[in-house]
This record gives C-alpha cells, sequence and structure tokens, in this order.
C-alpha cells in the first residue's frame, strides 16, 4: 500500500506522541522495518524528505547533447 504525504505525517506524529510500531503498522498495512526507516529519515533530514516532487522531463535531443559534450569534449 502507498502511503500519502498526509499518512506519513501522521505516521510521524503518532510515533512522536508514543504509539508502538506494531500499532503503527497494522493500522496502515505497512512492514514494520520501512517504518522505523521512513521515521529515521524525517528525524535526521526533516518531515519534507517524505514529500515527492514532480518528475523532471528531459527531452531525448538535450539528453543526446550532454553525452555527446561528455563524451566527446571530456
Amino acid at each position: 500500500m502507498k502511503l500519502s504525504y498526509e499518512d506519513k505525517l501522521e505516521i510521524y506524529q503518532l510515533r512522536q506522541a508514543g504509539f508502538s510500531w506494531s500499532y503503527i503498522s497494522r493500522k496502515y498495512g505497512v512492514c514494520l522495518s520501512n517504518l522505523k526507516y521512513m521515521v529515521r529519515l524525517m528525524n535526521k533530514h526533516g518531515i519534507e524528505v517524505v514529500k515527492k516532487g514532480k518528475n523532471k522531463y528531459y527531452p531525448s535531443k538535450l539528453k543526446q547533447e550532454i553525452i555527446n559534450k561528455v563524451l566527446i569534449e571530456g
């Protein structure tokens, strides 16, 4: 199950409030180790680290120009 940004924030808040890992894991249907990893990331880098950004699109022509530039010019 994919978690939304709001779910991730709620998980973080529940853990900070003292709820057990097993309770949170059952509530959201997420593996315990994944929850622990996500909360550790949020503690270390801030809450915004779990927010998904928009993927960048690079046209194939631009990619080819960059590759050629690196291979030819070094």
